[in-house]
């Protein structure tokens, strides 16, 4: 089916045939339950992940035009008029939390993909941050990652709602997803996780994303070309002794929240007064102005077809459940079966 027609009119976008940008009717209609509800002050995690290649399967393209149809959807529950700009992408974790506080409240934050030596503890102290922090902002997280298994439980099981998986198909085909619900996605991580296994579960739909970035896609592109840049500049700063102590230190105590920090920097050979400054050192070099938040928020406002050849044991599901928590596939009869096709 086709959204947006007058901001897309025909010619506009690539392969286009008629007005519109063209979106899967179930994911839609997924995306739809969540824009309906966030004024129940909800946060929503979703997760966008890739189980074929993990680079070049067109997961940025998915994730900003799911953050568009979400945005869309506000706009027709609630008629908040809300855009998609950089501004709502970041290209590191550590950005997630200063960035969160410059949007509008029920904004998308998006961070994509992006993978270097401390990428996945610094994703899982963010995430920690953010649902402490953030969580009167109401806003809709969209993080792409490298690889769905190696997402810290609490978030991939508990935390998020979703998981989408971005594939090829055919010859390196790109526009094809699967979407798991709550559900799905907590059998897929803790039964697949082990043998890296995303065929242990199949997805409550399949469907397919026509090519075209939101943002621009040179815009987009720079401003991820000019973000490696700025981490190449950093990375070729030296590191002194003492930077490498104060880090571990502060790592040591992030992962081990039991040990106290008085008997940790006696380990280290330090005062507890000394200890306490490195960890506020670092936090602020982590997670720059975390603790501020702008005096103008308001905080009180209130594939084709469904799958088929379900693994035995798999195929259990409450009618009496909306499709985003159902734990099994949609019935023929419940919902009409998708006539569109991309155009």
């Amino acid at each position: 089916m086709k959204i947006l027609e007058s901001k897309y009119p025909l010619g506009s976008l690539p392969g286009q045939k008629t007005a519109g940008r063209y979106v899967d009717k179930i994911l839609k209609e997924n995306v739809s339950i969540l824009a309906k509800n966030v004024v129940k002050d909800m946060t929503y995690l979703g997760i966008i992940s890739s189980s074929t290649l993990e680079v070049g399967t067109g997961k940025s393209v998915f994730a900003q035009q799911l953050a568009e149809l979400y945005l869309a959807e506000l706009k027709e529950h609630h008629n908040m008029d809300l855009k998609l700009t950089l501004d709502n992408i970041v290209f590191r974790p550590k950005d997630i939390i200063k960035r969160s506080f410059k949007v509008p409240r029920y904004s998308i934050i998006l961070c994509d993909e992006w993978e270097d030596a401390n990428y996945w503890s610094e994703l899982g102290v963010t995430l920690r941050q953010f649902f402490r922090k953030c969580r009167q902002l109401n806003l809709f997280m969209l993080i792409i990652i490298p690889n769905f298994f190696q997402l810290p439980m609490s978030y991939a099981v508990s935390r998020s709602v979703f998981f989408v998986d971005v594939r090829f198909s055919g010859e390196f085909d790109r526009g094809y997803f699967s979407f798991y619900n709550f559900s799905r996605k907590k059998t897929l991580y803790i039964r697949g996780k082990k043998t890296q296994n995303y065929g242990i579960v199949q997805p409550n739909f399949k469907g397919r994303f026509a090519d075209g970035y939101v943002v621009g896609e040179d815009a987009y592109r720079k401003a991820k070309l000019m973000d490696l840049e700025n981490q190449e500049e950093q990375e070729k700063k030296p590191v002194t002794p003492l930077q490498i102590k104060i880090k571990l230190f502060y790592k040591l105590h992030k992962h081990f929240i039991d040990i106290k920090i008085k008997d940790l920097a006696a380990g280290f050979g330090i005062a507890s007064r000394t200890a306490y400054r490195w960890l506020t050192e670092q936090e602020k070099i982590q997670n720059p102005d975390i603790a501020v938040s702008p005096d103008n928020i308001n905080y009180l406002t209130g594939g084709d077809g469904y799958p088929s050849n379900q693994p035995e044991g798999e195929d259990v599901s409450d009618d009496n459940e909306p499709i985003l928590y159902r734990t099994g596939p949609p019935k023929y009869n419940e919902i009409t079966a998708r006539e569109d096709k991309q155009t």
